[in-house]
């Protein structure tokens, strides 16, 4: 018999190759295993004993003995070997086999030998090796046999073999063995039952866990998003889920051989690197306070492109304490080019796309902690209004334009140039050397002042100038003041570049002069009213105006809004104005309704500090225009700009609710000019958002900006409020807009603001026009 053979046999005998039912993890896995384990031991082991016992019954001349001591080695053998057999048939024979030479043994050897022990190891191995039902035929089997066994003893059938020796104390040692195997039966079948429970229990969760591992894996395998594990402690990727080719291009091999840093574009790496380090700190310290961090990160994509990724992370400890980050990626491009989008439209000047104000500001902020020293350029066209009065707001934006590009084109790469509003531009020198900054102001100049040839006209333009040099004693925010001084200066003689000196202060500068002359100007009734048509596309009719205030200085001549609203408000002097205004737009609304305009709303732009400063004072004030006009409150619509959205108060919206409750209209101004609007303006009872002339402006040529008011329209209007579109000025724009479902129109397409009487005329002319 060769190797192999030999080790066939003994396969056949052991546990590998032995016929086993049931889990590997189960209650009768363990039984089977012991069943082969013993079966090993009976044929190797008490094989020779029970062979050796049949020579001895056959020499003492017991033949009957020795055959059955034989007869039941083979079939132990039989058992064991005949792998056709029901495992549980053969469990039976071995067992019934070991039990039946008990009982010979019990009979033959008497209460010296070891029949009685063999009886009970018998129990033992039924008990564990059959269940419970089996156990109970067997535990019948043997009652019957040894009551029959005790009439045997007691008809004296027994005598003269070695049994009698029990004498009368059969009984006792009869009912003795059976109280012990009842406790052994007892006893084992408990702990089969609480082991066999706590398995169950075990596989159950075992299989419920492998249930709910594979629908997490199932759905980590087929989310968009990007499911990935990394181990800290090891620095390597555990898990890296397959939408990782659709995220960046690789296949999960390739990314799981990535390093951690290689996952991260250059420019994010050390911020998001430096974050990972401290938030570890923060789990090691409180690991049982679950945190999640979210992150914006570029990564490189396996075609060389970078994407921009939102990470959502988790620390936790694995099964070997060993720390990991949990995280989900998703791809977050598009998001972040349209927050691109609108960040550049937020920061831009719409007609030039030169930086605008807003921009500017957030340049004063950042200069706070950037100590290099700058310079300041500003300057203003002379004269630029008798272009828009002589051929009107579009010929005059083409001039603006045409001045921002040269502007642009002398500055180079030397500074930043803003539209600081109007015909104002500003530019940030990177340079404190006035030679240097002097020479580009001198270029400017010499751009600007050239001949224009606009609508058939010939314009000749200059400028004025105002020069802030830098220096260590004042931040950027100061220097333009200081170079808005010098243009004030230069302004006095026109096409002229001046250097501020501190000696300027001292002098009335003219925001110095409308701050006073502001003071009285009421008091003077220098202040009136023009009213700007609003058109309703839907009725086709002008039933909307805006009310519009004009200053004539009597020196300066007529003031721009842009220049003294400021310096109201700073000085408090707008709350006394907008009483005005209100008194003034009811007793015209009033004027008109017994001219025959009928159902006319107009609109008053009310300024935040009435809102912040009064608190119910405004909606008595309103209320008191109204009825001293005698006119209905929904004639009357009060328009707040955007900003007053940041200011999230309990009192401010108690004064909107207020105000809406005595029937006046809101309207929510310059809506598009931020981005933060739409989850604060729900909670307002607006009927009107104005949606912001550089919305409008680039419309017809850009399909960005089509898709952006398109979307706009449809979410206002599913708030159930009406849209008006402020500075349409070409049919091409109308027709855009009737197409989105815009309700009203306002610009210079239909008319500017006009002086209440020539509102009126321009009224009925529209009227006989229908």
């Amino acid at each position: 018999m060769d190797r192999e053979k030999i080790r066939s046999f003994f396969a056949t005998l052991i546990f590998r190759e032995f016929d086993i039912n049931g889990d590997s993890n189960g209650i009768e896995f363990w039984k089977n295993r012991i069943f082969s384990l013993l079966s090993f031991s009976l044929v190797f082991l008490c094989g020779p004993i029970l062979i050796y016992g049949a020579y001895l019954f056959y020499t003492a001349g017991n033949t009957l003995l020795a055959i059955i001591e034989a007869s039941i080695f083979a079939i132990i053998v039989f058992a064991v070997s005949k792998k056709k057999l029901k495992i549980d048939t053969r469990k039976y024979l071995v067992i019934i086999s070991i039990y039946v030479i008990s009982i010979v043994l019990l009979i033959y050897t008497g209460p010296m030998g070891a029949g009685m022990i063999s009886v009970i190891f018998s129990f033992v191995l039924a008990v564990s090796l059959l269940n419970k039902r089996q156990n109970k035929v067997f535990f019948a089997i043997n009652l019957v046999i040894f009551s029959v066994l005790t009439l045997m003893h007691l008809a004296g059938i027994l005598e003269g073999l070695p049994i009698e020796m029990y004498g009368n104390f059969w009984l006792v040692n009869a009912i003795t063995a059976q109280i012990i195997i009842i406790v052994l039966v007892f006893l084992y079948n408990m702990i089969y039952d609480g082991l066999e429970n706590q398995t169950r229990e075990i596989l159950d969760s075992r299989t419920s866990l492998a249930a709910s591992e594979e629908k997490y894996r199932l759905l980590a395998d087929t989310t968009a998003d990007v499911i990935w594990v990394f181990n800290v402690d090891l620095g390597k990727f555990v898990y890296i889920s397959p939408s990782i080719r659709d995220l960046r291009g690789y296949t999960v091999e390739e990314a799981m051989m990535e390093n951690f840093v290689d996952k991260l574009a250059f420019n994010s790496a050390p911020k998001f690197m430096e974050e990972i380090s401290v938030r570890k700190k923060e789990f090691i310290a409180e690991p049982d306070v679950p945190k999640t961090y979210i992150y914006e990160i570029q990564q490189p994509c396996k075609n060389g492109e970078t994407i921009w990724v939102e990470t959502a992370s988790r620390f936790r400890y694995n099964a070997q304490r060993e720390i990991e980050i949990v995280s989900s990626s998703r791809n977050i491009n598009e998001r972040k080019m349209k927050e691109e989008q609108i960040r550049y439209i937020d920061f831009h000047d719409p007609l030039t796309g030169l930086l605008n104000r807003k921009a500017l500001r957030q340049k004063f902020q950042d200069g706070k902690t950037d100590k290099q020293q700058k310079s300041v350029i500003i300057i203003n066209i002379d004269n630029f209004r008798m272009i828009n009065d002589a051929l009107g707001h579009q010929e005059g934006d083409d001039v603006l334009l045409d001045m921002a590009t040269r502007i642009l084109k002398s500055v180079d790469s030397n500074g930043l140039v803003y539209r600081y509003g109007g015909d104002e531009f500003v530019i940030i020198v990177e340079s404190s050397d006035y030679q240097s900054v002097q020479g580009l102001a001198l270029r400017l100049l010499k751009t600007i002042s050239t001949q224009f040839i606009v609508a058939k006209r010939l314009f000749y333009l200059t400028a004025s100038i105002g020069i802030g040099m830098g220096s260590e004693t004042e931040d950027l925010e100061q220097t333009v003041k200081n170079a808005d001084t010098a243009l004030y200066v230069a302004k006095k003689e026109k096409n002229k570049i001046v250097r501020y000196i501190p000696e300027m202060d001292q002098s009335r500068t003219r925001e110095a002069i409308l701050e006073k002359d502001l003071k009285i100007a009421l008091e003077k009734g220098e202040f009136e009213l023009h009213y700007q048509p609003i058109y309703d596309i839907h009725n086709e009719v002008i039933n909307h105006a805006e009310a519009l205030l004009r200053w004539g200085h009597p020196y300066l001549g007529r003031i721009s809004p842009l220049d003294f609203i400021p310096i109201a408000e700073k000085t408090k002097l707008i709350i006394p104005i907008t009483d005005w205004v209100i008194g003034a737009a009811c007793q015209t609304v009033r004027r008109w309704e017994k001219m025959g305009i009928m159902d006319m709303t107009v609109s008053i732009n009310v300024s935040l500090l009435s809102f912040e400063n009064r608190g119910t004072e405004l909606v008595e004030s309103v209320v008191s225009g109204i009825r001293a006009a005698g006119i209905k409150p929904t004639s009357i619509k009060l328009e707040i700009t955007e900003s007053i959205l940041i200011r999230d108060t309990d009192e401010l919206r108690k004064v909107f609710y207020d105000l809406k409750g005595i029937g006046v209209k809101l309207a929510l101004d310059d809506f598009g000019t931020g981005y933060s609007s739409f989850g604060c303006m729900k909670d307002l009872p607006l009927d009107i958002i104005k949606l912001d002339r550089s919305l409008i402006s680039n419309m017809v040529m850009d399909e960005r900006e089509q898709m952006i008011a398109e979307s706009m329209i449809t979410i206002i209007h599913g708030l159930g409020i009406q849209v008006v579109a402020e500075g349409v000025e070409t049919r091409e724009q109308l027709e855009f807009l009737k197409k989105y479902g815009c309700d009203f129109i306002q610009g210079y397409l239909f008319s500017r603001p006009l002086a209440a009487d020539d509102f009126e005329e321009y009224y009925f002319s529209m009227q006989k026009n229908r």
